[in-house]
């Protein structure tokens, strides 16, 4: 049954809420660092299942536990050499190579199902590690992650608000008809904002664990967050589009699967990350 307009949101954000204690308290407590660790692996797991799993009803000949446990690997690969870009990237070429390895001695011998094992393993597998690699940044790791949940969030919120009240002109009507080129600018809108109320809270507070950046760098985080966040989610409409669904999965009520919920962020972790490391050699 069709849930009605009104109660989907408050299901929407209710979900949102009830997460937010939880998500504080991996992010932010050092006893529970390795907590956080441990849900970016189950969301990488989950995000990998539904990615393999809409493939093969797209009618896409993929790899799934191969390309699953190689995605969860991957991501994890961030955890034991935090901050080295080298380990990182080789840890990336294995993975791609294995992958084509199992490809190349299995039944699947075609250009779509090899082309679309490796894709799901750089977007859910390597994007993910990201966040392992954001949140192990000395110092600072914590509230960038904070930073990238409280943009790409606002960003998303903006859009749905507004794109339900006000939205006319469709944004990208093949991919995804409710998307709207007004939602799309109150998500940079309200983005950027909360990239400015962040530097505000992070002067006016105090906090030494925030990035010491001027308000402006802060504003264009926001701003690009909303943007490549943006990109992310019309990419997952692509491919639920071409599966046939409507969501990946159905974990977070009000939400879907984990792709659905983490579209954004997959899109939004590396381009922060790369940020960061832009402004560190900026700065110093």
């Amino acid at each position: 049954m069709k849930m009605p307009r009104g109660d989907g949101m408050l299901l929407r954000f209710g979900t949102a809420l009830t997460l937010i204690p939880f998500l504080v308290a991996v992010v932010w407590l050092p006893a529970l660092r390795l907590g956080f660790v441990a849900l970016v692996a189950a969301l990488v797991l989950l995000g990998a299942h539904e990615f393999f799993k809409m493939a093969r009803q797209a009618g896409i000949e993929v790899a799934p536990r191969s390309g699953t446990i190689l995605a969860v690997a991957l991501a994890l690969s961030a955890g034991f050499a935090p901050n080295d870009g080298f380990a990182h990237h080789a840890a990336l070429t294995l993975s791609v190579f294995l992958l084509i390895s199992i490809h190349l001695f299995s039944l699947r011998h075609t250009i779509a199902g090899l082309s679309t094992s490796v894709f799901g393993l750089v977007y859910v597998g390597y994007c993910g590690s990201f966040f392992i690699a954001l949140h192990q940044k000395e110092l600072v790791g914590p509230a960038l992650i904070t930073i990238l949940i409280v943009t790409i969030g606002c960003s998303d919120t903006g859009a749905y608000l507004i794109g339900k009240a006000l939205g006319r002109h469709k944004l990208a009507p093949k991919i995804s008809p409710n998307k709207t080129i007004e939602g799309s600018i109150a998500a940079v809108v309200c983005a950027t904002s909360a990239g400015a109320v962040l530097f505000g809270l992070q002067r006016y507070c105090g906090w030494k664990s925030y990035p010491q950046w001027p308000v402006g760098l802060y504003m264009m985080t926001g701003l690009c967050l909303s943007i490549v966040g943006q990109m992310g989610d019309l990419v997952e409409s692509l491919l639920k589009r071409n599966a046939g669904i409507k969501d990946s999965g159905s974990v977070f009520p009000g939400h879907g699967g984990a792709l659905d919920r983490c579209d954004a962020f997959l899109f939004g972790a590396p381009a922060l990350y790369y940020l960061a490391r832009l402004v560190e050699r900026w700065i110093h």
